[in-house]
Protein backbone atom coordinates (compact mmCIF):
# COMPACT_ATOMS: atom_id res chain seq x y z
CA UNK A 1 0.00 0.00 0.00
CA UNK A 2 1.33 3.26 -0.94
CA UNK A 3 1.71 6.02 1.69
CA UNK A 4 -0.51 8.74 1.11
CA UNK A 5 -0.85 10.68 4.50
CA UNK A 6 0.83 13.69 3.13
CA UNK A 7 -1.07 13.51 -0.17
CA UNK A 8 -4.29 13.40 2.36
CA UNK A 9 -3.25 16.23 4.62
CA UNK A 10 -2.09 18.68 1.89
CA UNK A 11 -6.20 18.14 0.41
CA UNK A 12 -7.35 18.45 3.97
CA UNK A 13 -5.98 21.91 3.93
CA UNK A 14 -6.81 22.95 0.69
CA UNK A 15 -10.78 22.13 1.05
CA UNK A 16 -10.93 23.38 5.09
CA UNK A 17 -12.31 26.19 5.60
CA UNK A 18 -12.77 26.87 9.88
CA UNK A 19 -14.85 30.10 10.85
CA UNK A 20 -12.74 31.96 13.06
CA UNK A 21 -9.81 32.02 10.09
CA UNK A 22 -12.41 33.81 7.36
CA UNK A 23 -12.62 37.10 8.00
CA UNK A 24 -15.90 37.60 5.17
CA UNK A 25 -17.66 34.81 7.41
CA UNK A 26 -17.53 36.49 10.27
CA UNK A 27 -18.67 39.89 9.15
CA UNK A 28 -21.33 38.35 7.30
CA UNK A 29 -22.58 37.16 10.27
CA UNK A 30 -22.42 39.68 12.59
CA UNK A 31 -23.91 42.08 9.87
CA UNK A 32 -26.83 39.39 10.01
CA UNK A 33 -26.76 39.49 14.07
CA UNK A 34 -26.33 43.43 14.22
CA UNK A 35 -29.36 43.61 11.64
CA UNK A 36 -31.71 41.42 13.32
CA UNK A 37 -31.66 42.90 16.68
CA UNK A 38 -31.55 46.73 15.25
CA UNK A 39 -35.28 45.24 13.18
CA UNK A 40 -36.18 43.78 16.52
CA UNK A 41 -36.55 47.00 18.08
CA UNK A 42 -37.96 48.69 15.41
CA UNK A 43 -41.01 45.74 14.65
CA UNK A 44 -41.31 45.08 18.92
CA UNK A 45 -40.38 48.74 20.46
CA UNK A 46 -41.79 48.03 23.75
CA UNK A 47 -40.55 44.99 25.67
CA UNK A 48 -38.10 43.79 22.68
CA UNK A 49 -37.06 40.31 23.02
CA UNK A 50 -32.62 39.97 23.88
CA UNK A 51 -31.33 36.91 22.25
CA UNK A 52 -27.49 34.77 22.17
CA UNK A 53 -26.35 34.19 19.13
CA UNK A 54 -23.93 31.43 18.62
CA UNK A 55 -22.14 29.34 15.69
CA UNK A 56 -23.68 26.44 14.34
CA UNK A 57 -23.40 23.59 11.87
CA UNK A 58 -19.76 22.81 10.70
CA UNK A 59 -18.35 26.17 11.71
CA UNK A 60 -19.30 25.13 15.23
CA UNK A 61 -17.99 21.85 15.01
CA UNK A 62 -14.48 22.54 13.20
CA UNK A 63 -15.71 20.64 10.40
CA UNK A 64 -15.97 23.26 7.01
CA UNK A 65 -15.63 22.54 3.66
CA UNK A 66 -15.00 24.85 1.09
CA UNK A 67 -17.72 25.38 -1.56
CA UNK A 68 -16.83 24.16 -4.83
CA UNK A 69 -17.67 26.83 -7.94
CA UNK A 70 -21.15 27.20 -8.29
CA UNK A 71 -22.14 26.64 -4.76
CA UNK A 72 -22.37 29.42 -1.78
CA UNK A 73 -20.74 29.41 1.40
CA UNK A 74 -23.24 28.15 4.33
CA UNK A 75 -23.34 29.73 7.50
CA UNK A 76 -25.22 28.41 10.24
CA UNK A 77 -25.81 30.88 13.24
CA UNK A 78 -28.10 30.05 16.74
CA UNK A 79 -30.49 32.91 17.63
CA UNK A 80 -31.41 31.70 21.51
CA UNK A 81 -34.01 34.37 21.93
CA UNK A 82 -34.88 35.07 25.70
CA UNK A 83 -38.56 33.97 26.44
CA UNK A 84 -40.37 31.05 26.83
CA UNK A 85 -41.92 29.36 23.59
CA UNK A 86 -45.31 30.48 25.35
CA UNK A 87 -44.97 33.73 24.40
CA UNK A 88 -44.79 33.63 20.47
CA UNK A 89 -45.57 31.33 18.20
CA UNK A 90 -43.00 28.98 16.29
CA UNK A 91 -43.74 31.03 12.34
CA UNK A 92 -45.15 33.94 14.19
CA UNK A 93 -41.39 35.13 15.79
CA UNK A 94 -39.82 33.25 12.61
CA UNK A 95 -42.07 35.94 10.43
CA UNK A 96 -40.83 38.40 12.49
CA UNK A 97 -37.52 37.78 12.37
CA UNK A 98 -37.94 37.86 8.76
CA UNK A 99 -39.06 41.37 8.54
CA UNK A 100 -36.24 42.73 10.27
CA UNK A 101 -33.47 41.17 8.65
CA UNK A 102 -35.76 42.84 4.91
CA UNK A 103 -32.98 45.27 4.25
CA UNK A 104 -31.65 46.08 1.01
CA UNK A 105 -31.23 43.57 -2.30
CA UNK A 106 -30.50 40.38 0.11
CA UNK A 107 -33.24 37.44 -0.15
CA UNK A 108 -35.14 36.76 3.21
CA UNK A 109 -36.86 33.47 3.34
CA UNK A 110 -38.21 31.09 6.06
CA UNK A 111 -37.56 27.64 5.74
CA UNK A 112 -38.61 24.90 8.22
CA UNK A 113 -35.75 24.52 10.26
CA UNK A 114 -34.40 28.45 9.81
CA UNK A 115 -34.68 32.00 7.92
CA UNK A 116 -32.11 32.09 5.44
CA UNK A 117 -30.37 35.51 4.05
CA UNK A 118 -29.33 34.98 0.75
CA UNK A 119 -26.65 37.04 -0.49
CA UNK A 120 -26.12 37.46 -4.47
CA UNK A 121 -22.78 38.60 -6.07
CA UNK A 122 -23.24 39.36 -10.01
CA UNK A 123 -26.18 37.29 -9.61
CA UNK A 124 -24.86 34.40 -8.37
CA UNK A 125 -24.98 32.78 -4.69
CA UNK A 126 -22.46 33.89 -2.90
CA UNK A 127 -23.53 33.29 1.06
CA UNK A 128 -26.28 32.54 2.47
CA UNK A 129 -26.75 32.66 6.22
CA UNK A 130 -29.18 29.80 8.06
CA UNK A 131 -30.67 31.60 11.32
CA UNK A 132 -32.11 28.54 13.44
CA UNK A 133 -34.33 30.35 16.06
CA UNK A 134 -34.31 28.70 19.75
CA UNK A 135 -36.79 29.78 22.72
CA UNK A 136 -35.85 29.25 26.35
CA UNK A 137 -37.69 27.67 28.98
CA UNK A 138 -36.48 26.37 32.50
CA UNK A 139 -37.26 22.45 33.39
CA UNK A 140 -37.90 21.65 37.21
CA UNK A 141 -35.12 21.37 38.23
CA UNK A 142 -34.01 24.57 37.01
CA UNK A 143 -31.96 23.39 33.94
CA UNK A 144 -32.00 25.93 30.67
CA UNK A 145 -34.09 23.79 28.35
CA UNK A 146 -34.26 25.04 24.36
CA UNK A 147 -36.82 24.77 21.47
CA UNK A 148 -36.40 25.25 18.39
CA UNK A 149 -38.82 26.94 15.98
CA UNK A 150 -39.93 24.81 13.45
CA UNK A 151 -42.43 25.29 10.12
CA UNK A 152 -43.15 28.22 8.16
CA UNK A 153 -46.22 29.70 7.02
CA UNK A 154 -47.43 27.21 4.18
CA UNK A 155 -46.68 24.21 6.44
CA UNK A 156 -49.50 22.51 8.16
CA UNK A 157 -50.57 23.58 11.61
CA UNK A 158 -49.17 19.88 13.43
CA UNK A 159 -45.59 20.64 11.50
CA UNK A 160 -45.68 24.22 13.31
CA UNK A 161 -44.48 23.28 16.24
CA UNK A 162 -41.40 24.18 19.27
CA UNK A 163 -39.77 21.52 19.08
CA UNK A 164 -37.37 20.09 22.00
CA UNK A 165 -33.57 20.67 21.10
CA UNK A 166 -30.05 20.17 22.22
CA UNK A 167 -28.16 22.50 20.63
CA UNK A 168 -24.75 22.95 22.54
CA UNK A 169 -24.56 19.01 23.22
CA UNK A 170 -23.60 17.86 20.42
CA UNK A 171 -20.17 19.68 19.99
CA UNK A 172 -19.42 18.43 23.83
CA UNK A 173 -20.71 14.72 22.37
CA UNK A 174 -18.55 14.80 19.36
CA UNK A 175 -15.72 16.36 21.32
CA UNK A 176 -15.88 13.81 24.43
CA UNK A 177 -15.74 11.08 21.95
CA UNK A 178 -12.31 10.87 21.50
CA UNK A 179 -9.99 11.70 24.64
CA UNK A 180 -7.02 12.37 22.26
CA UNK A 181 -6.55 15.16 20.19
CA UNK A 182 -4.80 13.87 17.33
CA UNK A 183 -7.41 11.10 16.87
CA UNK A 184 -9.85 13.97 17.02
CA UNK A 185 -8.53 15.65 14.50
CA UNK A 186 -8.32 13.16 12.25
CA UNK A 187 -12.30 12.46 12.50
CA UNK A 188 -12.61 16.00 11.35
CA UNK A 189 -10.84 15.35 8.79
CA UNK A 190 -12.83 11.83 7.63
CA UNK A 191 -15.98 14.12 8.27
CA UNK A 192 -14.51 17.03 5.62
CA UNK A 193 -13.29 14.50 2.99
CA UNK A 194 -16.73 12.98 3.13
CA UNK A 195 -18.28 16.49 2.76
CA UNK A 196 -16.07 16.67 -0.55
CA UNK A 197 -17.18 13.45 -1.66
CA UNK A 198 -20.85 14.59 -1.36
CA UNK A 199 -20.19 17.77 -2.98
CA UNK A 200 -18.35 16.62 -6.14
CA UNK A 201 -19.88 13.19 -6.85
CA UNK A 202 -23.91 14.97 -6.31
CA UNK A 203 -23.21 18.08 -7.55
CA UNK A 204 -24.07 17.53 -11.10
CA UNK A 205 -26.91 15.22 -10.79
CA UNK A 206 -30.57 15.62 -10.22
CA UNK A 207 -30.36 13.14 -7.24
CA UNK A 208 -30.83 14.53 -3.15
CA UNK A 209 -27.93 14.38 -1.32
CA UNK A 210 -26.87 13.55 2.17
CA UNK A 211 -26.72 16.68 4.58
CA UNK A 212 -23.50 17.97 6.28
CA UNK A 213 -25.10 16.79 9.53
CA UNK A 214 -26.04 13.18 8.67
CA UNK A 215 -22.58 12.56 6.88
CA UNK A 216 -20.95 14.27 10.85
CA UNK A 217 -23.25 11.62 12.57
CA UNK A 218 -22.40 8.71 9.92
CA UNK A 219 -18.79 9.30 10.98
CA UNK A 220 -19.70 9.56 14.83
CA UNK A 221 -20.94 6.54 14.72
CA UNK A 222 -18.04 4.39 12.88
CA UNK A 223 -15.01 6.06 12.59
CA UNK A 224 -12.48 4.66 14.65
CA UNK A 225 -8.92 6.13 14.57
CA UNK A 226 -6.48 4.24 11.81
CA UNK A 227 -2.75 3.79 12.42
CA UNK A 228 -0.29 2.20 10.05
CA UNK A 229 3.15 0.93 10.49
CA UNK A 230 5.69 3.39 8.10
CA UNK A 231 8.55 1.37 7.51
CA UNK A 232 10.43 4.71 6.21
CA UNK A 233 9.79 6.15 9.68
CA UNK A 234 10.10 3.22 12.00
CA UNK A 235 6.74 3.95 13.53
CA UNK A 236 2.94 4.29 13.54
CA UNK A 237 1.75 6.82 11.84
CA UNK A 238 -2.47 7.97 10.63
CA UNK A 239 -3.53 6.65 7.90
CA UNK A 240 -6.67 8.26 6.80
CA UNK A 241 -7.46 6.48 3.86
CA UNK A 242 -8.35 3.56 6.45
CA UNK A 243 -9.85 5.57 8.05
CA UNK A 244 -12.23 7.08 5.30
CA UNK A 245 -12.38 3.29 3.88
CA UNK A 246 -14.41 2.42 7.37
CA UNK A 247 -16.54 5.22 7.33
CA UNK A 248 -17.73 4.22 4.25
CA UNK A 249 -18.04 0.59 5.09
CA UNK A 250 -19.66 1.25 7.94
CA UNK A 251 -22.34 3.86 5.95
CA UNK A 252 -22.97 0.97 3.31
CA UNK A 253 -23.55 -1.64 6.35
CA UNK A 254 -26.28 0.78 6.88
CA UNK A 255 -28.73 0.33 4.79
CA UNK A 256 -31.51 -2.17 4.99
CA UNK A 257 -31.92 -3.07 1.59
CA UNK A 258 -31.70 0.17 -0.38
CA UNK A 259 -32.93 2.19 2.46
CA UNK A 260 -30.76 3.62 5.60
CA UNK A 261 -31.63 5.59 8.83
CA UNK A 262 -29.39 7.16 11.11
CA UNK A 263 -30.32 9.24 13.97
CA UNK A 264 -29.14 12.69 15.27
CA UNK A 265 -27.58 11.42 18.70
CA UNK A 266 -28.80 14.56 20.55
CA UNK A 267 -32.49 15.89 20.55
CA UNK A 268 -34.37 15.81 18.80
CA UNK A 269 -33.17 12.63 18.04
CA UNK A 270 -34.78 12.43 14.37
CA UNK A 271 -33.71 10.42 11.15
CA UNK A 272 -31.26 12.73 9.63
CA UNK A 273 -32.11 11.06 5.80
CA UNK A 274 -35.82 10.92 6.23
CA UNK A 275 -36.15 13.77 3.50
CA UNK A 276 -34.23 11.49 0.93
CA UNK A 277 -36.73 9.25 -1.33
CA UNK A 278 -36.27 5.22 -1.19
CA UNK A 279 -34.95 6.02 -5.18
CA UNK A 280 -32.33 8.80 -3.75
CA UNK A 281 -31.37 6.60 -0.82
CA UNK A 282 -30.54 3.68 -3.95
CA UNK A 283 -28.70 6.44 -5.92
CA UNK A 284 -26.43 7.06 -2.88
CA UNK A 285 -26.02 3.18 -1.57
CA UNK A 286 -24.43 2.97 -5.47
CA UNK A 287 -22.02 6.25 -5.18
CA UNK A 288 -20.79 4.78 -2.07
CA UNK A 289 -19.91 1.34 -2.87
CA UNK A 290 -18.22 2.54 -6.04
CA UNK A 291 -15.96 5.12 -3.33
CA UNK A 292 -15.68 2.09 -1.27
CA UNK A 293 -14.16 0.18 -4.58
CA UNK A 294 -11.95 2.80 -5.18
CA UNK A 295 -10.81 3.35 -1.78
CA UNK A 296 -10.32 -0.66 -1.57
CA UNK A 297 -8.58 -0.65 -4.63
CA UNK A 298 -6.16 2.55 -3.54
CA UNK A 299 -5.79 0.63 -0.38
CA UNK A 300 -3.67 -2.14 -2.46
CA UNK A 301 -1.80 0.28 -4.86
CA UNK A 302 1.77 0.64 -4.16
CA UNK A 303 2.52 3.35 -7.23
CA UNK A 304 1.59 7.18 -5.40
CA UNK A 305 0.53 8.75 -8.67
CA UNK A 306 -1.61 6.14 -9.71
CA UNK A 307 -3.34 6.20 -6.23
CA UNK A 308 -3.87 9.85 -6.75
CA UNK A 309 -5.56 9.44 -9.76
CA UNK A 310 -7.78 7.07 -8.90
CA UNK A 311 -8.70 9.55 -5.20
CA UNK A 312 -8.98 12.29 -7.90
CA UNK A 313 -12.32 10.16 -9.23
CA UNK A 314 -14.01 10.47 -6.20
CA UNK A 315 -13.10 13.28 -4.51
CA UNK A 316 -12.12 15.68 -7.27
CA UNK A 317 -9.13 17.76 -9.21
CA UNK A 318 -8.35 19.59 -5.20
CA UNK A 319 -6.66 16.26 -4.05
CA UNK A 320 -3.07 16.38 -4.68
CA UNK A 321 -1.83 14.18 -7.83
CA UNK A 322 1.65 13.43 -6.47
Amino acid sequence: MANLQSQFERFHNIIKIDFDDSKPLREKRDLIVNNLRDGLKKLIPISTPSFSPFNQGSYDLATGVEPLKGEDYDIDVGIILNFSRFLYKPVEIKELVCSALQIGQRKVEIKRPCVRVQYLQNGEKRFHVDLAIYSTDIDRQGNEINYIAKGFPGSYEDKKIWELSEPFKLKTLLRSKFSNDLDRYQFRRTIRYLKRWKDYIFTSTGAGRPTGIALTACCYNFFIPQKSYVYNYQNYQYNDLLALQNVVSGMISTFDDDQISVMLPVQPYNDLFEKMTRRQMREMKLRLIYFQIVLNNVIHEYDISTACYKLQGVLGDDFPSI
